[in-house]
C-alpha cells in the first residue's frame, strides 16, 4: 500500500471511529460516560483534519485519487451491532478499535517514504494508543467498582 492509499485509508478509519464515539455519546445514560465518549469524537475529527490535510498535500503532488481499499478497511474496523450494547461493552469495543488503528498507523509509519508522511502516522499511534488507555482504564474502573471515572483525571499527554 503507497502512503496515499494509506492516507486515504486512515481518513476512512477516522470517520468511522467520529461517527461511533458520536453515536455512543448519544446513546449513554452516564454523564461520565457520554463526555468520554465525545471527547474521543473530538479527537478523531481532529485526527481527521490532520489526515485529510496530509492527504490533499500528497494528492496534488501525484496527481491521483486511490481507491479505498474496502476489504482492508473492514478489517480495520471492528463490526458492532449497536442496537442492544452496553455502555460497558461499547468501552470494549472502542478499545478493540483503537487497537486495531494504532497498529495499522505503525505499519504505515514504517512503510511511509515521506519524512512528513511518517511522522503523522507515528504521532497519531501514540494518540490512538492513549485512547486505547483511556478506555482501558474506564473500563477497568467500570468493572471493578461501578463508578466512571471522568476522563479528565486520565492523561492523553504522549511522548
Amino acid at each position: 500500500m503507497n502512503e496515499l492509499e494509506a492516507l486515504a485509508l486512515a481518513l476512512e478509519v477516522e470517520k468511522a471511529e467520529l461517527n461511533f464515539y458520536i453515536r455512543l455519546a448519544r446513546k449513554a445514560s452516564d454523564e461520565r460516560a457520554k463526555r468520554m465518549f465525545l471527547f474521543l469524537a473530538r479527537e478523531e475529527a481532529e485526527h481527521w483534519g490532520i489526515f485529510e490535510e496530509k492527504f490533499v498535500e500528497k494528492l496534488i503532488e501525484e496527481c491521483e485519487l486511490p481507491p479505498v481499499d474496502r476489504t482492508m478497511l473492514e478489517k480495520l474496523l471492528v463490526s458492532v451491532d449497536e442496537k442492544d450494547l452496553s455502555e460497558v461493552d461499547a468501552v470494549r469495543i472502542g478499545m478493540e478499535q483503537e487497537k486495531l488503528t494504532w497498529e495499522f498507523y505503525e505499519k504505515a509509519a514504517r512503510e511511509a517514504e515521506s519524512g512528513s508522511v511518517r511522522r503523522v502516522f507515528e504521532e497519531l499511534a501514540k494518540v490512538e494508543k492513549s485512547h486505547y488507555e483511556l478506555l482501558k482504564a474506564q473500563y477497568d474502573s467500570v468493572m471493578k467498582t461501578g463508578i466512571w471515572m471522568d476522563y479528565q483525571d486520565f492523561s492523553l499527554e504522549v511522548d
